[in-house]
């Protein structure tokens, strides 16, 4: 016979590799799929095309449910796994908490945002709002100085020290 028994069965699991991974590959772009129609049915529930009610159970267990339940201005914060995106959360609470005339609480939470992560710059410039707001003007302009001078050539330090400039009269 031509084909022994050994190429048959090597045949065998190179069809069997074969599948495997051509199944994992589909199945992961189907997953990417259905992620890209919920990200869209959002960015539909964001421009005003489709309502809130329908969208709860289209992004229910996926990424996009905690998003929503931050639009609608639930603290999620807490319900985040990954550590930089729930640094973006909290730096949203204490916004928020600012607005909503709760000061001191909003800048406990800043405090939480340490100089390592990623959106630092941003929340020490909340911060020296809020400072400035609660008329801290000694302490808002310390923390503009800072952020003015390690963020020089970025958005945020542009707009620490043009808020410098006006605490300064200038």
């Amino acid at each position: 016979m031509i084909w022994s028994k050994e190429i048959l069965i090597g045949i065998l699991i190179v069809l069997l590799v074969a599948s495997a991974v051509g199944g994992f590959n589909y199945y992961k772009g189907y997953r990417y799929k259905k992620l890209d129609e919920v990200a869209y049915k959002v960015y539909l529930f964001e421009t005003g095309k489709l309502g809130e009610d329908k969208l709860e159970d289209i992004v229910k267990g996926t990424p996009y449910e905690v998003y929503l339940l931050a639009l609608k201005g639930e603290d999620v914060a807490d319900r985040v796994e990954d550590e930089d995106v729930r640094k973006i959360y909290l730096e949203a609470r204490a916004y928020r908490l600012f607005k909503e005339g709760r000061p001191e609480e909003a800048l406990k939470l800043i405090e939480r945002i340490g100089r390592e992560d990623f959106n630092y710059p941003s929340a020490q410039l909340l911060k020296g709002i809020i400072l400035e707001k609660l008329g801290r003007i000694k302490e808002a302009r310390s923390v503009y100085v800072k952020v003015s001078a390690e963020f020089r050539n970025t958005y945020f330090g542009r707009v620490a020290y043009a808020r410098l400039l006006a605490i300064e009269g200038l």
